[in-house]
């Protein structure tokens, strides 16, 4: 008779049968996911695999699930290495996940749909921000791999199209699993310098080599640079993140160096076009200062003293010739009643009165001026036209 086992004998069994079966190690099994946790606080992935008919159950730990180059989700039909193991606890075989990549798609190009979209939808991609580029830079950093070919052919355009610029150059890795963090410090640091212009990339190459410049951390930082950056990854067919977030997408480095500065040429018909605008304005000024100047002036001439002078002093000769006309008429009029009154006076005069043959009769100094004031005897004085005689009244 076989021995009685318990639950926990039994499962451990199982358990240590399916861990030596070579069959159920690193198996690659495809299916959709369903059921999907992504648990915050372990970073741990649980879901199920299904296929038409029946289901079973996973987990990725975290220290997997890292390496992920995509966000899985319920629905995503995948392929899995895993290991098939019994979760002695509750008896239930499950599989254990160490790598997953989508069925159909590529992960790298799946990865970058992903990013992409969340960072769109977070507002990094929005042309509302994008900063402009200033026409004539003094300044240009580049961050990139110094050993780059790329590097020479930008260097040398900048040379020959606007030898005036001042180039830096800001070595990091473009590839490998240490590029976007030695992309993002370089870009911090030229972020610095009091640029006015940052490129940014690398020459062609697989989406893998890429893949540094469709890092988050890498889009994130050129979002926060203040200087505007140009983004020029690979050839004018390769799109990455880095394009989406930077200010201006350059299809080549080559272009970048391109966009970057203008034409030599351009700047001296740009001078040109600023001396002749500033010429008319500078003549423009002039005519309107001198015609100011002409209006002060003839406004200065009747403030001047003298002028005040000469004006007060008509104003006076004005008034005196006003006074003196009033006072001759005043005179002449006065003559004429003046005239007036000495003729009445005249008629009326004593001597014009004697001269008719009358006399003025004087008692004692006193006019007589009736008979009967006299009484014989007296003596009076008579005053005539001609003289005066005396006579005593008998």
């Amino acid at each position: 008779m076989s021995s009685i086992l318990t639950v926990s004998q039994l499962n451990r069994y199982i358990s240590f049968r399916m861990k030596e079966d070579k069959n159920l190690r690193s198996i690659l099994i495809k299916g959709e996911i369903s059921n999907f946790t992504n648990h915050t606080k372990t970073g741990h992935l649980y879901f199920t695999l299904k296929d038409n008919e029946c289901s079973v159950k996973a987990i990725m730990f975290n220290s997997m699930a890292s390496r992920l180059r995509f966000t899985p989700s319920s629905g995503m039909n995948v392929i899995i290495s895993a290991n098939v193991q019994v979760f002695e606890r509750d008896g239930i075989y499950q599989l254990y996940v160490n790598d997953m990549q989508p069925d159909g798609i590529g992960a790298l190009y799946l990865a970058f749909e992903q990013l992409r979209e969340k960072l769109s939808e977070e507002g990094l991609f929005d042309e509302a921000i994008k900063k402009p580029l200033p026409p004539f830079p003094q300044k240009i950093g580049i961050v990139t791999s110094p050993d780059a070919a790329a590097l020479q052919d930008m260097l040398n355009i900048i040379s020959r199209r606007y030898p005036i610029a001042e180039v830096v150059i800001f070595p990091c890795l473009v590839q490998g699993e240490n590029a976007p963090s030695s992309i993002c410090t370089a870009l911090k640091k030229a972020d610095k310098c009091n640029l006015d212009i940052i490129i940014v990339g690398r020459g062609g190459g697989s989406l893998e080599d890429l893949m540094a410049f469709n890092s988050e951390s890498v889009a994130r930082t050129i979002f926060l640079c203040n200087t505007p950056i140009i983004s020029a990854v690979g050839h004018e067919t390769d799109t990455t993140i880095s394009d989406y977030a930077a200010d201006l997408r350059a299809p080549t480095p080559s272009a970048a160096a391109e966009l970057a500065v203008p034409e030599i040429s351009a700047l001296n018909s740009y001078i040109n076009s600023i001396e002749i605008t500033l010429n008319k304005l500078i003549i423009g000024k002039i005519t309107e200062l001198r015609q100011d100047i002409d209006i002060k002036e003839q406004h200065l001439k009747l403030m001047l003293p003298a002028k005040k002078i000469e004006t007060s002093r008509k104003t006076i000769d004005n008034a005196e010739q006003r006074i003196n006309n009033a006072l001759k008429n005043k005179i002449l009029l006065s003559r004429a009643v003046l005239a007036e009154k000495s003729a009445a006076l005249d008629n009326l005069s004593p001597l014009k009165i004697m001269n008719r043959g009358y006399s003025l009769v004087y008692k004692d100094k006193k006019i007589i001026k009736s008979s009967s004031a006299l009484k014989s005897g007296d003596k009076i004085d008579l005053t005539l036209a001609d003289g005066q005689v005396s006579a005593v009244i008998e």
